[in-house]
Parts: structure tokens; C-alpha cells; sequence
């Protein structure tokens, strides 16, 4: 990580983003000779490259931060290799996505695609004409499940972190005979189902308790908030009274968690004493800080940034050199480690350890946003 912390600092690149997609195309780097030291460099080869970000779009959140890293990853690379050029289309819909693929395999001079698609399924077919026309492709975060001929997919760990997330819980109420819990997920991607399959293999079945159907937030604070205070103004004191943990899997799910809990008037009192999570958001660590509940928080990190190692990674198999990244190679699939941040113990981090690390730098290099 340390080495996109230089990188990242010297970087202000502005958003730009458009409806359906942005088309912040960019040009190559300094030309060879110019003098550029960060330019001098080039592909194995010498030839001229040329890459594709095809990503979602967004102007605030972990998908807008995510769009910034990629951009500004981007950039620092095309000032790495003069002869690399990487054209970044962030998109909000699927179809979008498929038409800025057709767009980028007809102009004939694409070496690679990286795609971060809206959902995998949706996108299959897009992928096989990339496959076909013989352009590498490389897909991050969500799965195209039993998809042959990409060069790799990229991902946090997701499974691992619901592994994790389980075990955390059966240490954590190691005394309590019985634990109730309501469970917060994003969406109906493999994100989801492999954080909720890791948990739930590793969890004690007998002693932990889900009392209501899975809330689908699709990633959103305000849907959120509206779930829990849904909750809350449906259901009894004792009823209430009886929910000891909420688990999540994201940050900002449960900022709108946060919300209802911290403005709830009812006549019950909220004993809930922990909130699982995915990310490492200072906004999210902030709220457990300032909180009037006696509730803790764990958060397992995955960040915004760790899209900037697929664009590597990506620019990499394109050109023939060999992955420079953190991430572990098993049967194609590349998958980012993570680690736990608590304000309760038993994690990697605590939070001020967190916001000394290297990753916590990296993650903010964006500023403000």
C-alpha cells in the first residue's frame, strides 16, 4: 500500500461525471525523451497500450470514492508508462455499461477492459464479446460466476470477512445463551451472499437468533434508517428489548443504523451492544464515538482504494509485465486481504491505531469528498 501513498498525495484529479456515463477519456503520458521522470518508463515491449475502466459511477459514498481512486490511479500510471493510454467510463446503469463496451471494442485499439459491473449476470454477454474480439479482460468486485477466458477477477476477500465476522461474534458473546439479531445486507450480488456464507458456516446455529427477514438496503444510508425505524415503531418493548446484535455489511448501512438508534424516542430501551460492518469509513468510527448508546462496532476494511489494484493489475497483464499487487492468486480469482477495526477489542486495529496505518492514508489521499 505504501507505495500509491506518493502517488496518491501528488494527484488532484476533479470528478466529472455525466448521466449514464462519464466519459473521462485520457490521453497518453509524456512522450518518451521529454525528460518526464515520472514519464521515462515504458511496457515490457515498447509498444503503445491501451486500456478501458469500464466502472460504476458515482459522486459521493464508496462508489464515488472508488471512481476517484481509479481515476487518479490512472493517471499516475499513464505518468509511469509513456507509452500507456487508459480511458475511464464510469456508468450507472448496465446497459450503459454494455454500450460503452461495444464502443470501446469497435474503435479496434483497446488492448484490455477492466470491468466492474453493475451485476455480473447482466453483464455476461458483454463480457463474451470482449473475450471474443481478443481483448484481455479483467473484472473486479462483482463475480461473473463460471465465466471462462477472463485474465482474472478482483475482489476484497468477502468470504474470508464473513469467516471472520463469525468468529468474532462466537468470541465476542462467548457467555450469552442466546444472542437475537437482525442482519442488513446490500444487494442480491455475490458480495452479499459470500459475506452472509461466511458468517453463517461459523456462527453457533443454536445460539444466535435472526428475528426478522433480511433487510435489503441496497447499499443506501437513507434505506436503511428507514428499515430500522420501520422496526423499531413496529414492534414491542420486549421485543426490543431483546435485540443484542445487528449485523451489516457496510459502513454506511449502518450510519442510517445510527441514525434511527440515536434519534429512537420509543419506551424501550435499546440494549443493543454491537454492530458488525464492511468498510472503515472515518464518518462511521466518528458515530460510535459520539454516541449515546453503549453500543460497539466492528468493521472489517474494505476501501474505495482497493480499486487501484486492479487498475494495475490491468494495465499489467496488458502489457505483459508481471502483478506488482497485495492481492492472493487462487484459480484465477484475486482476492485483497483484509483486517478487523474495533472500538471493543479483540481486533487487528483499534481506531486510532487504523487512522495511523498506511491504509488509512492511502484511503484519504482523495481529501475531502
Amino acid at each position: 500500500m505504501k507505495k500509491f501513498l506518493a502517488l496518491a498525495m501528488s494527484l488532484a484529479l476533479s470528478l466529472s461525471l455525466l448521466a449514464g456515463c462519464g466519459n473521462n477519456s485520457s490521453s497518453s503520458g509524456s512522450a518518451a525523451g521529454s525528460g518526464s521522470a515520472a514519464g521515462s518508463g515504458s511496457g515490457a515491449s515498447g509498444d503503445s497500450y491501451k486500456i478501458g475502466l469500464v466502472i460504476l459511477s458515482g459522486d459521493h459514498g464508496f462508489t464515488g470514492e472508488s471512481v476517484r481512486h481509479a481515476e487518479m490511479e490512472a493517471e499516475a500510471l499513464m505518468e509511469k508508462y509513456d507509452n500507456l493510454e487508459i480511458v475511464v467510463k464510469s456508468c450507472a446503469e448496465a446497459s450503459a455499461q454494455i454500450t460503452e463496451i461495444d464502443n470501446l471494442i469497435a474503435g479496434g485499439d483497446i488492448d484490455a477492459i477492466m470491468l466492474w459491473p453493475t451485476e455480473g449476470e447482466a453483464l455476461r454477454s458483454a463480457a463474451q464479446t470482449i473475450v471474443e474480439a481478443g481483448i484481455d479482460l479483467v473484472v473486479y468486485d462483482r463475480l461473473i460466476e463460471d465465466f471462462e477466458g477472463l485474465k482474472g477477477q478482483m475482489m476484497g476477500d468477502n468470504f474470508s470477512i464473513g469467516e471472520e465476522m463469525g468468529e468474532y461474534l462466537n468470541t465476542y458473546f462467548a457467555d450469552d445463551d442466546q444472542v437475537n439479531y437482525l442482519r442488513f445486507v446490500g444487494d442480491s450480488s455475490t458480495v452479499t451472499s459470500q459475506r452472509s456464507g461466511g458468517m453463517d458456516e461459523v456462527i453457533d446455529a443454536n445460539k444466535f437468533n435472526q428475528i426478522n427477514e433480511t433487510f435489503v438496503t441496497n447499499w443506501s444510508t437513507e434505506e436503511a434508517q428507514e428499515q430500522m425505524e420501520n422496526w423499531l415503531n413496529a414492534h414491542t418493548k420486549e421485543e426490543i428489548e431483546s435485540l443484542d446484535l445487528i449485523v451489516t455489511h457496510d459502513d454506511e448501512i449502518v450510519d442510517g443504523l445510527m441514525n434511527a438508534l440515536d434519534a429512537y424516542t420509543g419506551n424501550a430501551q435499546l440494549n443493543v451492544k454491537l454492530i458488525t460492518s464492511v468498510g472503515g469509513r472515518e464518518d462511521t468510527l466518528q458515530k460510535f464515538e459520539n454516541t449515546k448508546l453503549d453500543v460497539k462496532f466492528v468493521t472489517w476494511f474494505f476501501a474505495p482504494s482497493f480499486i487501484r489494484e486492479c487498475v494495475d493489475f490491468t494495465a499489467e497483464t496488458a502489457m505483459g509485465l508481471p502483478f506488482s499487487g497485495t492481492a492472493v492468486e487462487t484459480d484465477g480469482i484475486y482476492l485483497i486481504p483484509s483486517f478487523s477495526i474495533s472500538n471493543a477489542g479483540g481486533a487487528d486495529y483499534d481506531f486510532e491505531q487504523y487512522r495511523a496505518s498506511d491504509e488509512y492514508a492511502v484511503r484519504y489521499s482523495i481529501g475531502d469528498f
